[in-house]
């Protein structure tokens, strides 16, 4: 108990808007393992030339390197979180999640970080739950007997890491998840108009317009252009690599420039469709970025099926805390309210929204609704300092409910 109210009292100081994010503590300790070689995915990937393609995950591609990265407490550790990143090219070396993992670590916990191929290349694939799956085994295995970790996922790591979880129910204490979705069609739409769909209401909120040219490269196996789009793709991800992160190029005005730049390195019959996807043209062919989207979803509904939690969920015998920010511009909160409503019939859930919180950043809000929000925050908290019997933890709350 008290290893436990001292993991909270030092969440709550880090991860409290009085703490700026640019600080982290000091003295983590952490370390890269390799669990399977082979091509790099991400930056390192781009820099060298070797791409990903969007049907990388058909098995047309080369192994790529899976890596773990581990931080250490400088204690004993009092649980172990497998944090599942998003979809980033940077995964774990993104500064806001190695910051978080330091967090983490910092509050006593052992923090294991993969390293997920597909993801740092940008791109949805079932290999990203296989990937964790291997992880988790390996986690495990290297764990004193009866230990379990918990899996804290990040955006669209939910799907794979609540599929993982329903593969290996024995293995695993219960899954937190963060800002993600319990629709993928509702969370890419919204990625495009900026409208949460939720109880049949249509909800305009602010959207990341950064983000829309991963979505088109994900979609381009299923768009019906019958050309090689090896260009086309290059360019979709270093608009991303070069605008993520930056928010002051949300405006398009502010971006123009760079995307127009990029625009001339892709053959002239697929720049338009590379200014659809970047925000410079509204339409293309008389259709919005919208109709592009709904045919890519329609064409490629049975071959994305892996990226759609349904399945998961109905399998799912874990515990999970579901997590969310109401300013959440790239996965909406309604996401997660329709993921916490999914699995409470089937396991014990928890549900914490909060303003406190965009994507990854954290926001100051106003003094009227401070009270609420660090309410949220002392649950948020709370959940994570259980790493390893979150399962436990939930029971009590049911039971002193």
């Amino acid at each position: 108990m008290v290893g436990e109210n001292q993991a909270l009292l030092r969440l709550l100081r880090w991860l409290g808007p009085w703490t700026p994010d640019h600080q982290a503590p000091a003295g983590i300790r952490t370390e890269r393992e390799v669990i399977r070689a082979g091509r790099l995915a991400g930056v390192r990937g781009f820099l060298s030339g070797e791409l990903a393609r969007p049907a990388a995950w058909r098995g047309e591609e080369p192994q790529t390197q899976l890596e773990v990265v581990r931080y250490y407490p400088m204690e004993p550790p009092k649980g172990h979180f497998i944090v599942v990143q998003g979809l980033h090219y940077q995964g774990p070396d993104d500064p806001r999640l190695d910051r978080f993992c330091r967090v983490l670590a910092g509050a006593g916990l052992m923090v294991h970080a993969p390293m997920l191929p597909s993801y740092l290349d940008l791109l949805l694939s079932p290999t990203v739950a296989d990937d964790l799956e291997l992880v988790t085994q390996r986690v495990c295995e290297s764990l004193p007997r009866g230990t379990k970790p918990s899996l804290f996922s990040i955006s669209f790591g939910s799907a794979p890491a609540l599929e993982v979880a329903a593969r290996m129910p024995e293995a695993i204490d219960a899954v937190v998840t963060f800002g993600g979705y319990a629709e993928l069609d509702a969370a890419l739409r919204f990625c495009l108009d900026g409208v949460m769909e939720l109880d049949g209401h249509a909800v305009p909120l602010s959207r990341d317009p950064l983000n829309a040219p991963v979505l088109f490269l994900n979609l381009l196996p299923f768009l019906g252009l019958g050309q090689d789009t090896q260009h086309l793709e290059r360019a979709l991800r270093e608009s991303a690599y070069r605008t993520w992160g930056r928010p002051e190029l949300k405006p398009l005005s502010a971006r123009a420039q760079l995307l127009y730049e990029l625009s001339e390195r892709v053959p002239t019959a697929q720049r338009d469709l590379f200014r659809l996807a970047t925000g410079l043209r509204s339409e293309l062919d008389g259709r919005s970025p919208r109709s592009w989207l709904d045919q890519g979803l329609e064409r490629g509904e049975a071959e994305l099926a892996f990226a759609r939690p349904e399945l998961a969920i109905q399998r799912a015998s874990r515990p999970c805390v579901v997590l969310h920010g109401r300013e959440d511009d790239v996965i909406p909160w309604g996401e997660s309210l329709k993921l916490h409503r999914s699995l409470g019939g089937r396991v014990p859930t928890e549900l914490f929204i909060t303003g406190l919180f965009a994507h990854t950043n954290a926001e100051k809000p106003g003094l009227a609704a401070l009270g609420q929000e660090l309410k949220s925050l002392l649950g948020m908290a709370n959940a994570l300092s259980r790493a390893g019997s979150i399962e436990a933890w939930l029971k009590h709350r049911r039971g002193s409910a």
